[in-house]
């Protein structure tokens, strides 16, 4: 049985390529806005899924074979025996590291929608990917996959990493904690990218971001322990974390990979909450994009602190107004300090007055620069990306020097 397995492995190796792909497929038009990136026509459509290799020491546990004679750029994904040391053969019938999702070598095609439906919802970014068109403008993201600190300058900036399997959540950042999907087992064999290479040109294209996204994110050995402490990185078929030096190997092929390879959403690198919930809000009509406290006591919290605000700046200025009409109008006697009284009760709220109003122009001068810089900043990184300068939107994290 394993033997007729690895024969049809060695049968298919060289049979998919990149060519097999459509070449017609419009990027573009599939992610219902303009591209950021750049446009050189030398660039592949398709990042050749040859380059990603497996990972060194693991044991791949699945395969590859056409899943009928008539099409052979047709794939479907097997389980693959392992020989053990006493000669017998181990086979396990499920995707490495999600027993859930069960392979067949009998009948491959019996799993296919469920391993199908299992990687849309686990890889593509979709409804991430068309909040972009709206915030180019407004809410501003940088748009740059460069903007991506190393795991250990995340706990500089105080934020603490949590793991979340939400594709859309990866790399979104609020306050004092950020987002990171951890990488799947299977993504160690390179049997699993031929197949969606093939078969599921749209998720390889998510799956090729991911996992450019993780080559910013593991920069140093200290980045590295940081991932297997938090078991962002999976272990290898023989349980133990692959070395520091295995996984550079890995990784690095898809240092490579470009924006016009990978979806509207990996074009960026970490992205704010605050701005996603505010084009939600705005431009979906949804609540948030996210709730990270689902209730209404939370989120009315949240609602309310600017209204009451508002509300509290308001009352201040209507009680400065009060006071300094009734003392125009107070009968005091004018011996001793009454007058002197008098005027300072009136113009003491005046004063009060024009200081708040003084702030508020300044808090919103503030933030209407803020705006101004990150709009004029996205805008020109844009134009850098599609000039071809691949470091556009680069940028200390908030070093001074």
């Amino acid at each position: 049985m394993g033997a007729a397995v690895e024969s049809d492995l060695r049968s298919t190796t060289t049979t998919p390529t990149p060519h097999s792909i459509p070449q017609t497929v419009d990027i573009e038009k599939a992610e219902s806005q303009p591209s950021d990136c750049d446009l050189n026509p030398e660039i592949p459509p398709v990042f050749p899924y040859d380059n990603i290799k497996d990972m060194t020491g693991n044991v791949a546990r699945i395969g590859t074979r056409p899943s009928d004679n008539t099409n052979t750029t047709s794939m479907v994904l097997v389980p693959v025996g392992i020989k053990n040391e006493d000669n017998t053969t181990t086979l396990k019938c499920h995707l490495p590291g999600q027993p859930r999702i069960r392979l067949d070598e009998q009948n491959p095609r019996s799993h296919r929608d469920t391993l199908s439906d299992y990687l849309k919802e686990n890889h593509l970014t979709t409804k991430l990917d068309g909040m972009f068109k709206w915030m180019k403008y407004v809410f501003v993201q940088t748009p740059s996959f460069l903007h991506i600190m190393s795991l250990h300058h995340q706990y500089a900036h105080d934020r603490e990493v949590k793991i979340d399997e939400h594709p859309c959540l990866h790399l979104v950042w609020y306050y004092e904690r950020i987002y990171v999907k951890p990488v799947p087992a299977y993504f160690y064999c390179a049997a699993f990218w031929r197949y969606i290479a093939n078969v599921h040109v749209d998720v390889y294209r998510a799956c090729l971001g991911f996992m450019r996204s993780y080559y910013f994110l593991i920069q140093y050995e200290v980045d590295f322990a940081l991932a297997c402490e938090k078991k962002l990185i999976p272990k290898k078929s023989n349980g133990e974390f692959p070395t520091y030096e295995e996984w550079c190997d890995f990784i690095e092929p898809f240092s490579k990979v470009r924006d016009v390879q990978v979806p509207k959403r990996y074009h960026y690198g970490e992205l704010r909450l605050s701005r996603l919930n505010m084009a939600a809000a705005f431009f979906r009509r949804k609540l948030a994009f996210f709730h990270i406290y689902p209730q209404w006591g939370s989120f009315l919290t949240h609602s309310l602190g600017p209204l009451l605000t508002i509300f509290a700046i308001c009352s201040v200025v209507l009680n400065s107004m009060q006071v300094s009409l009734q003392a125009l109008d107070s009968d005091l006697p004018e011996d001793h300090s009454w007058p002197k009284w008098k005027a300072a009760s009136v113009w003491f709220p005046i004063v009060v007055t024009i200081l708040i109003a003084v702030v508020i122009v300044l808090a919103l001068s503030g933030v209407c620069i803020m705006a101004v810089v990150d709009l004029y900043s996205g805008i020109r990184t844009r134009r850098k990306k599609r000039a071809g300068d691949e470091k556009a939107g680069k940028k200390t994290h908030g070093v001074i020097w």
